[in-house]
């Protein structure tokens, strides 16, 4: 079996990045988010609102239509144009019937070569490869699906399957849920310390990807990227003492955030 380390509060607060008093809005990172559906735009705000409250410096918006109001309403300084960008956020909120759709998006990400926090409805197409230095995040029904074993299986061998799925697909794996890990494509594990059961409510899973994406477009690490943002959910959901609802729950992360500068400096 694989060595697993450990990854808690403490390697957050050494790890997280740091950015010069001269740092712009380009050099904080520049996220592209391709997410939601007509069917499920909550998913596109909530993957949104996770991104910003880490500290994105740019968001460029390209999901559904259907979300774009309700994007603008939460998060005005969100552009909706084209544009350069430093790592994505998909699948987040994708109905699966909208195939054409869903693959014009895979293929924009694509075409970029940009890493990408791939998420849900985008796995299906990532299976046949990703943008290098790319980060999945399934749960484990999702990813029993993509690797035709049970989720009883998956959740029985947790870090044999993250490595599996992480050599398979040719990228970082975080496997997420009340014991979550993130498996490199080298068979390096790292589990995320603690879990709160109240981060288990629909879309805690999309302000995680936009959190994720956030950190991937500003470290350039997958593995520490995936590792931060299930960390500091989890210090946020610890902080909440309840069952916060997610979109909330993003709104507390610039307060968890400014903590880690605190802790740092003692």
């Amino acid at each position: 079996m694989a060595l697993v380390n450990n990854f808690n509060y403490e390697k957050l607060v050494k790890t997280w990045p740091k950015f010069p008093p001269e740092a712009d809005k380009y050099s904080r990172g520049v996220v592209g988010i391709l997410t939601g559906s007509p069917l499920y735009p909550g998913a596109a705000l909530l993957s949104v609102l996770g991104a910003l409250n880490t500290g994105a410096g740019f968001i460029r918006f390209g999901g559904t239509q259907a979300a774009h109001q309700a994007v603008l309403t939460r998060a005005p300084s969100v552009v909706f144009s084209n544009g350069p960008v430093d790592a994505w956020v998909v699948g987040c909120g994708w109905d699966e019937a909208e195939t054409e759709t869903n693959y014009a998006n895979w293929k924009q990400v694509l075409d970029s070569g940009v890493p990408a926090v791939i998420d849900a409805g985008a796995m299906r197409w990532a299976v046949d490869g990703s943008p290098a230095g790319s980060l999945m995040t399934p749960h484990a029904g999702e990813l029993a699906r993509l690797l035709n074993v049970t989720r009883a299986e998956v959740e029985a061998n947790p870090v044999d399957y993250a490595i599996q799925a992480a050599r398979l697909f040719r990228a970082t794996v975080l496997l997420k849920g009340y014991r979550q890990y993130v498996a490199t494509q080298a068979g390096r594990v790292t589990k995320v310390d603690r879990g709160v059961p109240w981060t288990a409510q629909a879309g805690s899973g999309d302000v995680l990807a936009g959190m994720a994406g956030t950190l991937l477009a500003q470290l350039k690490d997958p593995a520490l990227a995936g590792l931060s943002a299930a960390m500091l959910q989890v210090h946020a959901a610890t902080l909440s003492k309840g069952p916060v609802p997610p979109d909330r729950m993003a709104e507390t992360l610039p307060g968890c955030i400014a903590g880690l500068a605190t802790a740092k400096k003692r």
